[in-house]
């Protein structure tokens, strides 16, 4: 999704760009979730009308409602009937995970996501050591002994490795690293089964796993 820039309503200042190319809804689109993921946008504020809208973005009424309708389909906003129209609860979780990342991953492209979960999860682990509370402390620990059952059954384990690494990064206290996590945690998943089936391989990553908690709790990153 092209970033697009958006400026801040205040006083006599624009709060969207002006529409220059084709395509304009979807250009609209783009604005308005990128302004909710920088938080210029929040969680049930009400947008301007459909003709405040069509103002500030330079266009026809007609484009603003088909881009509120695809935002609308997306779950992203929720238009009330003479109420007007509200960015949704819940709505960044949604954006995120609708990140363009192939589903069909070849080897180069599974190397590149590992890279990117690797730098993520490494700030990650730091803003946690700083930020996590008793209750991450607790969910974290419950995925391991999630864990443990899993390797005492001889099962995967996937589903508690994959929730350890979403509880250190919901300790962030960071949406964005929250969901971006999930997001690549997801589209990794098949792949991580493979890994953890081999001989020995869940042992050696509760292991790990522990050491990580342990270091988390102790503050240190």
């Amino acid at each position: 999704m092209v970033r697009l820039y958006l400026l801040v309503l205040t006083g006599g200042i624009k709060m969207f760009q002006t529409i220059k190319s084709m395509r304009v809804s979807e250009q609209i689109v783009n604005q308005i979730q990128s302004q909710i993921v920088e938080g210029k946008l929040t969680e049930c504020q009400k947008l301007p009308n459909e003709t405040g809208l069509a103002q500030e973005f330079g266009v026809s009424r007609a484009s603003v409602r088909e881009a509120l309708t695809i935002l609308e389909s997306k779950g992203v906003i929720e238009r009330h009937k003479n109420g007007g129209t509200f960015v949704c609860k819940y709505c960044l979780e949604k954006i995120l995970a609708a990140i363009d990342i192939p589903r069909k991953l070849d080897s180069e492209m599974f190397e590149d996501l590992y890279e990117a979960r690797e730098i993520l999860e490494i700030k990650a682990g730091e803003l946690a050591c700083q930020r996590a509370d008793e209750l991450d402390y607790m969910k974290m620990k419950k995925t391991l002994d999630m864990m443990q059952e899993s390797l005492e059954r001889g099962d995967s384990g996937i589903n508690s490795d994959v929730l350890f690494h979403q509880c250190i990064a919901m300790a962030t206290k960071n949406q964005i690293i929250a969901g971006i996590d999930r997001s690549l945690g997801n589209m990794m998943k098949d792949m991580r089964v493979k890994t953890l089936a081999y001989p020995g391989r869940l042992a050696q990553c509760l292991k790990e796993h522990r050491a990580i908690y342990l270091a988390i709790q102790e503050r240190d990153s």
